[in-house]
């Protein structure tokens, strides 16, 4: 695990903001090349880009806060200000968050450059999965956070005491949910493409991409460790947390879409 790369005198170089720059450079690229399949401009798909960025990076910061004020009772500045006695940067980000706040801002900019939100849906929606199978192994394991619940099997991975998880967890194996994420990632952003050449209605690939993350997520978080004020109850070893009232609203909604536009594809023109 190696938080940072390299260093040349006050700058440091963090592997999870080179991750990020990696998901994002090869996420427009991916999307640039499926923009033609739609007829859609890649101008069009750079300037939504940024705006999903920023509104990821917003909502997964406000998600974070918004189940951590006891942190920042006292010094709200700290919520938005990245100047710190050791670092700079803003630590603290749900990715479940971002990805509502992300969609939200995508169909507002799709509203209002008078564009189709499915189809531009199908067009950036595989780009979300390698984003976060790059950014899960990248950032988060080579960062120590997002970290699994300690374990005795032998897939158990020991963080060094600099780390979130090692401050928590020292010496103790825990299980390397990053990786899982980061797989289940990778190996979404594969099956949609494979699933695409099927594509049958408008929002056939949007749709599957936001089912699938909200299972993904959910098989993640059972391995994750959260604090025990972010678990809402357990069913047997099946654990639910905060975030897993997002993902069933988006699975539901998603599935329901889904289906209702497979439906309609067959029905007689």
């Amino acid at each position: 695990m190696h938080s940072i790369l390299f260093r040349i005198g006050n700058f440091e170089l963090h592997t999870w903001g080179l991750a990020l720059v990696l998901s994002i450079v090869l996420g427009v690229w991916v999307a640039s090349k499926r923009a033609k399949k739609f007829g859609i401009e890649t101008s069009q798909i750079l300037d939504l880009a940024f705006v999903i960025m920023v509104a990821a990076i917003i909502g997964s910061r406000l998600w974070y806060v918004l189940f951590h004020l006891d942190e920042f009772r006292g010094n709200w500045f700290d919520v938005i200000n990245p100047v710190h006695d050791d670092y700079f940067g803003i630590a603290g980000l749900s990715m479940v968050g971002g990805v509502v706040l992300a969609v939200i801002a995508a169909f507002i900019y799709t509203r209002v450059r008078k564009l189709n939100f499915l189809e531009i849906g199908d067009t950036v929606a595989p780009s979300f999965l390698l984003g976060a199978g790059i950014q899960r192994v990248g950032g988060c394991f080579m960062a120590g956070c997002c970290f699994g619940k300690p374990t005795d099997c032998g897939l158990g991975v020991v963080f060094p005491p600099g780390s979130v998880a090692g401050s928590i967890f020292p010496g103790q194996a825990l299980y390397p949910a990053q990786l899982l994420a980061s797989l289940l990632g990778f190996l979404g952003f594969v099956l949609v493409l494979w699933l695409g050449r099927w594509h049958r209605f408008k929002g056939y690939t949007m749709w599957m991409v936001f089912a699938y993350y909200a299972v993904d997520r959910f098989l993640v978080d059972q391995f994750r460790y959260y604090e025990p004020e972010q678990i809402m109850g357990r069913l047997g070893p099946v654990v639910f947390n905060v975030n897993h009232l997002l993902l069933a609203a988006m699975f539901v909604v998603s599935a329901a879409f889904w289906i209702r536009g497979y439906l309609r594809s067959r029905l007689p023109a």
